[in-house]
């Protein structure tokens, strides 16, 4: 026979049982505190197939005892015994998820719970904040820019607003606020460079209006050529932010 393994039901009721020739055996007077049974003895006497009854030593304080086990079939037979209303859920809970475990492992598995999300601070969501209005602040466009970041971050963690971001997804946020400005930087170095030129050859020089287009060609041409791999030097507020989301402490 396998060891005895326990299961709790309730959260206060222990009940053991034991593995015998394959199949679950219930210990009796644990199945009856269950459903508040006082004579589990009248119950082996007029109840029970004795067929489905195997008598098991437990070692206790007062040395070895003999208690007796029900198979499945038994155990059903004293819980329809049962005027308790815990009684189904107790049936319930046995059939959904105490006997496929046995079955399937040997041993009661108590269901791992779901891990509690680890939902970043305030002082997190203020950071990303920070972040997000530094890269529309060079925009004309800025509101419009800002909810497109807003949308960036939310696809890259598949968080919907207004759910939290999870501390787990900082590396992601970070990540991506690094790709929004590796798209930013070459285009704002690309449009002062163009300022730059319209005040010296046409606002200053007087240069032909005609020349204009074609500046503004180039400058149309050079951010469609921007390549994924720029190298970028980060501004201080920038990188400095983009670190504290990387690397500050949960």
């Amino acid at each position: 026979m396998n060891a005895i393994s326990t299961f709790t039901f309730h959260q206060d009721h222990n009940v053991r049982v034991q593995m015998i020739n394959g199949e679950p055996y219930f210990c009796l007077p644990d199945v009856c505190s269950v459903l508040s049974i006082l004579n589990s003895r009248d119950l082996l006497a007029k109840q029970i197939d004795k067929k489905g009854v195997e008598k098991v030593y437990i070692l206790t304080n007062g040395g070895n005892q003999e208690i007796a086990f029900i198979n499945e079939p038994n155990l059903y037979r004293v819980i329809f015994r049962s005027n308790k209303p815990e009684a189904r859920q107790f049936q319930d809970w046995v059939f959904n998820e105490v006997l496929p475990s046995i079955r399937k492992t040997g041993q009661y598995q108590i269901p791992t719970q779901a891990k509690a999300p680890n939902y970043i601070t305030n002082d997190d969501m203020n950071n990303i904040k920070r972040l997000v209005w530094f890269c529309a602040s060079f925009f004309d466009h800025e509101d419009a820019f800002s909810r497109a970041t807003w949308s960036s971050l939310r696809h890259v963690t598949n968080k919907p607003s207004p759910e939290q971001f999870e501390v787990e997804q900082l590396p992601l946020l970070e990540s991506e606020f690094k790709r929004l400005y590796s798209i930013i930087e070459p285009y704002l170095n690309t449009r002062r460079a163009c300022e730059k030129a319209l005040i010296k050859y046409f606002i200053r020089g007087r240069a032909d209006a005609v020349l204009l287009q074609q500046l503004l060609d180039q400058m149309h041409g050079s951010v469609e050529n921007l390549h994924e791999n720029t190298n970028v030097k980060f501004p201080k507020l920038f990188s400095s932010s983009c670190t504290d989301l990387i690397r500050r402490k949960a």
